[in-house]
């Protein structure tokens, strides 16, 4: 435990090269112009918009299985509904608008990913 004490302040040379080095640190440090009020602004400035919507529990829980289909990588919720968006960005008009219309009459869906689908 005697070796657990802070040992006793150096005096003399030991103190101000402690000192100097303190000293280049602090003076190497990167002094931006920009005012603190304004830095906390621009990194509160969020890239993706949070939006609430409802779904089934069905289709909540699809997406749920969906997210875990990927054995490589991590696929959040948010991922899964982001590659259905560009799924269907693919498509070609009447196509769009046939899935679109299967959606708004609200019919479940049938296609679940098992692990045989791989």
């Amino acid at each position: 435990m005697k070796s657990l004490i802070r040992p006793p302040k150096a005096e003399g040379a030991a103190a101000i090269d402690t000192d100097a080095a303190a000293e280049a640190f602090i003076a190497g440090a990167p002094v931006s112009t920009i005012p603190a009020e304004a830095r906390k602004r621009k990194k509160s400035k969020a890239n993706y918009v949070r939006t609430t919507f409802s779904l089934s529990k069905t289709v909540n829980k699809q997406i749920d299985k969906l997210s875990l289909a990927p054995r490589h990588f991590r696929a959040s919720r948010s991922d899964v509904v982001r590659a259905g968006v560009m799924a269907l960005l693919e498509l070609e008009r009447a196509e769009l608008l046939a899935i679109l219309e299967k959606a708004s009459k609200s019919e479940p869906l049938t296609e679940v990913l098992d692990d045989d689908d791989e």
